[in-house]
């Protein structure tokens, strides 16, 4: 486990203890209430985006598209908790299937996988397209997920692939808690994630891009959204 994620596990456990505060050097990109989210989401066009907000939380309202942040980002430690509905049809492609985009580019998955027994399933789901994957590409190394109707909590620490012209020199690389326990720790992204296809890395379009939140005809709530940057001292030391 590198450093800087070294660091962040006491503070992980306070997190899932329910003190998921804000540290000082967070930006808040969601507090719960209206003017937190207009002044930090948009939808994927740049325009106002349409999710409801719905008792301190907001909802991927169908049909409304996925929403995207204002500011940009790169290496970053994200804090998100969401909530997939506890009334779901039966298990198919759409519970609670969500996502949490770092760059707008590489995915971690959100879906219902508490109980996933395939007898169960209209469409038995794959490995690395359950709660806290990195989608199409990695399983967790756990199970952690609540049941549908509860709040989940993840705690992403994200490093942008680097690049020497147009040579991949260091792949990026993401860790993931799902409530305080550590289900990715540091896999190093074979490239954007995708639905059923395998990417190599190639160039971002800059050195920072969006946090993105995926609609994916199914009510996913957030709320408690913040992130905090990290320097390129601290990439260094890794």
């Amino acid at each position: 486990m590198n450093r800087a994620v070294v660091g962040l596990v006491v503070a992980v456990v306070a997190l899932a203890a329910g003190a998921a505060k804000p540290p000082s050097d967070a930006v808040v990109l969601f507090d719960g209430t209206q003017k937190s989210f207009d002044a930090n989401w948009t939808d994927m066009k740049g325009r106002k985006a349409k999710w409801k907000l719905v008792d301190g939380a907001i909802e991927a309202t169908r049909g409304t598209g996925d929403i995207r942040t204002r500011r940009e980002f790169g290496d970053v430690q994200l804090h998100v908790e969401w909530q997939v509905p506890a009334k779901l049809p039966p298990y198919d492609m759409n519970s609670g299937n969500s996502g949490v985009f770092m760059m707008g580019l590489y995915e971690v998955q959100i879906f219902e996988s508490h109980e996933t027994d395939p007898a169960d399933m209209k469409h038995p789901f794959y490995a690395d397209g359950q709660a806290a994957s990195i989608y199409g590409q990695n399983p967790p190394l756990v199970n952690p997920t609540r049941r549908r109707g509860e709040w989940q909590t993840y705690d992403i620490v994200f490093y942008r692939p680097v690049f020497d012209g147009a040579k991949c020199v260091r792949p990026g690389s993401v860790t993931v808690f799902l409530n305080g326990v550590l289900v990715q720790d540091g896999w190093p992204l074979e490239g954007p994630t995708g639905h059923i296809r395998r990417t190599r890395q190639t160039k971002p379009p800059s050195d920072k891009g969006p946090v993105k939140l995926q609609q994916h005809l199914c009510p996913v709530r957030f709320r408690n959204v913040w992130i905090r940057e990290l320097t390129e001292t601290r990439r260094r030391a890794r």
